[in-house]
């Protein structure tokens, strides 16, 4: 009886234990999330800051953009935010010169997944070309055949599902 008694006091203070832990680790995880960016855990993926912030009309304040290139807030205090739409996402820089960096080299600025504008696949940043001053991936070198002879075309595409 005795060793049925132990064995639980330890089976229930090892889930104790384990609870506690998992707490005080995604307590942890939102303050390292608040002191990084000053901003609120996103709750759909657990381990990224967002700068979103809802309404009561369930809308978003965009009142907090962020440049993807200088990290810079944009709040319109230095002017208008120069807009860019790239494979049908519009972003918002703080100046021409984040515009022309984020053109030269998309991979870099860009934290999703990027997928081929032709194929819909996950693209290799080795296969790439540059129409009209952009930088364009792709999933193989077929898709940048077929991208060149019509880019509008597949931009279009990609702006009309967005």
């Amino acid at each position: 009886m005795k060793t049925k008694l132990m064995f639980l006091a330890v089976v229930l203070t090892a889930f104790v234990l384990a609870a506690n832990f998992t707490f005080a680790q995604n307590n942890d995880q939102k303050k390292d999330c608040k002191s990084k960016c000053g901003t609120n855990i996103n709750h759909e993926n657990k381990t990224e800051c967002t700068t979103k912030h809802g309404t009561s009309e369930g809308t978003l304040d965009t009142a907090k953009l962020l440049c993807p290139v200088s990290g810079e807030t944009i709040d319109g205090t230095e002017g208008t935010p120069i807009k860019f739409t790239y494979l049908g996402k519009e972003y918002n820089f703080c100046c021409g010169g984040c515009v022309k960096k984020f053109k030269a080299e998309p991979i870099k600025y860009i934290k999703t997944e990027m997928l081929c504008p032709v194929m819909g696949e996950t693209v290799d940043k080795e296969v790439s070309t540059i129409v009209d001053g952009v930088k364009y991936y792709f999933c193989c070198p077929s898709c940048i055949k077929k991208f060149e002879r019509d880019p509008q075309k597949y931009l279009e595409r990609l702006n009309n599902q967005n």
